[in-house]
């Protein structure tokens, strides 16, 4: 069950506790019960699918049909937890840029610091005109890119919702700036970060297999929602031919790949991949 169907029977058999309240208590329930899915060893309950919960107690009951036998093993989203200071740019500065900057990742990171237009934020409220960084991490395979539907665990915006993107989000946070960073304010760090934790991959890396950089394609200004824009950084990643990407081992909604010349049906995409498109192809045609 749902965290919200969970709710409607506990509220139709009257044992609700009289101190759950509030008007997101479907959402602290799931919160409450992944916590415990995740660290207890001895927790009541299993995942059958992301966002879905089953008794342990009912695993030996004949009775229940065997797909919600099959424990869908979650991992830690990290990465989701952001981590301030949060890397911005003014949003005047952006709007100054012609279309080569844009296109151009570590000069437009140059110019901005020589116009003093680089901050890092303590919190993504505090912005005003200043867009926070976001790396768009694209994951590719020759011509066809990985793409997946948005789920529950990224987003509730309806414009967002079970949408099909091709991009993997970050934001850049100030740790994400290592010795190793080249410059380019820890976009290749946090890119890769949320690459190899979406898909999985840190523990076949750790076991031999080569992991290459992710290449910056240019950037984008897009929205975030009715209150603020972001900076997106399109990160451009080819994975290694080892990799291949299966739905139970993902956390994430029908994954598949396209070739992006012959899906036309951009009514499909979410509106950060719809932002993103251009700017993608046209590094293709440039490279």
């Amino acid at each position: 069950m749902s965290p919200s169907g969970i709710l409607d029977s506990a509220y139709a058999a009257g044992i609700v506790p009289k101190q759950l309240y509030g008007r997101t208590q479907a959402k602290t329930l799931q919160a409450r019960l992944s916590e415990d899915v995740l660290y207890s060893p001895y927790s009541a309950f299993y995942r059958t699918e992301p966002g879905y919960f089953f008794l342990n107690e009912l695993v030996a009951d004949p009775t229940i049909p065997a797909k919600f036998k099959e424990k869908f093993e979650a991992r830690r989203r990290i990465r989701d937890l952001h981590v301030a200071p949060f890397l911005g740019i003014d949003g005047d500065f952006i709007e100054s840029c012609d279309a080569e900057l844009l296109h151009d990742w570590p000069k437009l990171l140059q110019e901005a610091e020589r116009y003093k237009a680089i901050h890092y934020l303590e919190s993504r409220k505090e912005a005003g005109t200043t867009l926070v960084v976001w790396t768009f991490s694209v994951v590719r395979r020759g011509s066809e890119v990985l793409s997946y539907r948005t789920g529950r665990y990224r987003t509730d915006q309806d414009t967002f919702m079970n949408k099909r993107t091709i991009g993997f989000p970050g934001v850049i946070s100030f740790y994400d700036c290592t010795l190793f960073s080249d410059g380019d304010f820890g976009a290749k760090e946090n890119s890769l970060n949320a690459i190899m934790s979406d898909l999985d991959i840190s523990a076949v890396a750790m076991h031999g297999g080569d992991v290459p950089d992710p290449v910056p394609r240019g950037s984008v200004r897009v929205h975030e929602n009715d209150q603020r824009d972001v900076l997106l950084v399109l990160m451009d990643w080819t994975c290694p031919p080892w990799f291949e990407p299966t739905t139970r081992r993902l956390s994430l909604n029908d994954p598949c790949w396209l070739d992006l010349k012959t899906h036309n049906n951009i009514d499909d995409f979410e509106p950060w991949t719809k932002a993103t498109l251009d700017a993608f192809c046209e590094a293709d045609e440039r490279s």
